[in-house]
């Protein structure tokens, strides 16, 4: 038997030198790719999250130009030279008088970022020089377009839509008196020397086509048109002698006429104290008044002082003069009015709850806008319709009720603005 000696084991491997510098190349090589794909991750990352800052500048950029140009349409910021007011009108025709407006840009971070309105425009109405040319011309709304810039040349546009009423309702009468009972509303207007009630748009006021004086319900019709034509009520006693209305024939409310707040008791109950209603408004505002002498002791008074006027919600009766406070706006009384002696205010007066208005004593009293009166409760049924209501100017003195188109159209601002859209484009 032959005997073999194994070879030494440094023999037996000779053929795999150079395994253990394959093996350190091929994990280098992975090392590497994990290394360079770390590397083009982060670079990216921090690509995207500069760019995504310059963006977000760019929109925040954007989103203070709306904001700022809110500021010039709530009258915050003073035109150059001083002394225009921003109203719709002015915004369009004349936006150069706001450097914000301007179209020129504006600095937000000075060197980062800052905005550019590029467009300033009435959306029902979009040949401007047309439309400024009419100085009766007043948008209802506006369409203001604004870009944002940020770093690296980011950039953001949006658009706001501002409607210039927070209130939308119809005025198609000075005096509007709804009454669905059956039963004929109490209607007293005096002599001749007493009350002027006109659907004429006054002096200063617009221009605005004649509206009728009063509107009531086809059941009080004949008892409306007795009273203006100096009769008592019931068409006997006529004296010949009424009082000065303009035009005399009453307008009958209907469906098509109704201001869309009388449409319906419930409607109106809304109105007034639902979640979106005007005494949630006026507390919003701090302009809710549970007695007439808080609301006429308060700061802004009834808005004497207030060129745009401002909203009081009485919840209670509330006595209109004498000594002639002035007042502007919005007036909502939910129990009695009374107008007494020197009486003087401009805008929309709301007598919605007891819907009893009452004229006493002499002087002279002067209502510029329109007026809405209505009875019914609070709470109650979805059946339920307005009663009843109590419109009597008899007194002494005089007295003038007389349409304003422009008293009118502040008086559906007294909230402010409504912004009805704002999306990037």
């Amino acid at each position: 038997m032959r005997s073999q000696n194994p070879a030494p084991f440094c023999e037996s491997r000779a053929g795999e030198k150079g395994a253990a510098l394959i093996t350190a190349v091929l994990l280098s090589l992975l090392l590497l790719a994990a290394g360079g794909t770390l590397i083009l991750t982060a670079t990216m990352t921090g690509l995207t999250a500069r760019d995504s800052t310059a963006e977000m500048q760019a929109y925040y950029a954007a989103e203070a130009g709306i904001a700022r140009t809110l500021e010039v349409l709530r009258g915050n910021v003073e035109s150059s030279p001083a002394g225009t007011r921003a109203s719709f009108r002015n915004i369009v025709c004349t936006p150069d008088l706001w450097t914000t407006m301007s179209g020129d840009f504006v600095d937000v971070a000075a060197g980062t970022s800052r905005f550019q309105v590029i467009s300033i425009l009435d959306p029902d109405n979009q040949d401007s020089v047309l439309a400024c040319a009419d100085l009766s011309y007043k948008p209802d709304r506006v369409r203001i377009q604004v870009s944002g810039f940020g770093p690296r040349a980011s950039k953001k546009n949006m658009e706001i839509i501002v409607d210039r009423y927070t209130l939308d309702y119809a005025v198609n009468a000075v005096v509007t008196l709804p009454n669905g009972s059956g039963d004929a509303m109490a209607f007293a207007l005096g002599g001749s020397t007493v009350t002027t009630t006109s659907g004429t748009d006054g002096v200063g006021c617009g221009g605005e086509d004649e509206i009728a004086a009063f509107a009531v319900n086809n059941n009080d019709y004949n008892t409306t048109n007795n009273v203006i034509d100096g009769c008592l009520p019931d068409g006997s006693n006529c004296s010949g002698s009424g009082p000065n209305v303009t035009p005399g024939d009453p307008a009958v409310l209907t469906g098509s006429n109704t201001p869309s707040f009388l449409k319906s008791v419930p409607i109106a109950r809304q109105f007034l104290y639902g979640p979106e209603g005007m005494l949630n408004a006026a507390l919003n505002q701090g302009r809710y008044f549970s007695t007439g002498t808080a609301a006429l002791n308060s700061t802004a008074g009834i808005g004497a002082t207030n060129p745009d006027g401002v909203l009081t919600f009485v919840d209670g009766d509330f006595v209109l003069g004498p000594g002639n406070p002035t007042g502007q706006g919005t007036l909502i009384v939910t129990g009695n009015l009374t107008l007494d002696g020197n009486f003087n205010f401009n805008g929309v007066i709301m007598v919605l709850g007891e819907g009893n208005v009452i004229r006493s004593g002499g002087g002279s009293g002067h209502i510029n806008g329109a007026i809405f009166v209505a009875k019914f409760a609070r709470t109650g049924l979805d059946t339920d319709v307005f009663q009843a209501p109590t419109f009597n100017t008899n007194g002494g003195g005089s007295a003038t009720i007389q349409y304003c188109s422009n008293a009118v159209d502040m008086a559906k601002s007294v909230g402010g603005h409504a912004i009805r859209g704002i999306r990037e484009f």
